[in-house]
């Protein structure tokens, strides 16, 4: 069996909205497999840094297995975005009946705040978080924001979806 055969057959890109930020491929898992812990408790998103990542990772849901196992092969490769701002960037579903998607770029202050940090941010450095509408993911930006308070949110940099890309 292959992943993209079943638990990855339902799947989008969404293209990074600068070029310093990842495209985020998006699966649909299927019903079977999917509840909490997954956005929207039936998405996983996969962060690709690169193109050479996003082969790889293809190359890795259409590998022959005895048995299926999680997407996760980039999940804890260390992040190359480095940056000293929380960086807040949505991303507008790319087809109809998708997720709005929004990636949080967290620096290292904030990561090494929690104990584990390899299981609290994909790649060590961001959050992904899915919402059914435009006006849900501009409500949580919102409320990250004001949670964050006004010492850190001359920090946050905010980059909205524009002309149909994130």
């Amino acid at each position: 069996m292959r992943l993209i055969d079943q638990l990855a057959a339902t799947r989008l890109y969404y293209h990074r909205p600068l070029p310093t930020l990842p495209d985020i491929l998006l699966i649909d898992i299927p019903t079977s497999y999917s509840g909490e812990g997954l956005a929207l408790d039936r998405y996983y998103p996969v962060i690709l840094e690169t193109l050479a990542e996003m082969h790889e990772f293809e190359t890795f849901l259409c590998e022959r297995r005895t048995e299926l196992i999680a997407p996760s092969l980039l999940a804890r490769r260390p992040s190359s975005l480095r940056t000293d701002d929380i960086v807040i960037a949505q991303y507008r579903p790319p087809a109809p009946g998708w997720p709005w998607l929004q990636l949080c770029c967290w620096p290292n202050r904030y990561t090494m705040m929690v104990p584990d940090p390899a299981e609290e941010f994909a790649r060590g450095t961001y959050t992904v978080d899915a919402f059914d509408t435009a006006a849900d993911i501009s409500a949580a930006e919102l409320r990250l924001r004001a949670a964050l308070g006004t010492n850190e949110a001359r920090h946050v940099r905010s980059i909205s979806a524009l002309g149909g890309h994130a």
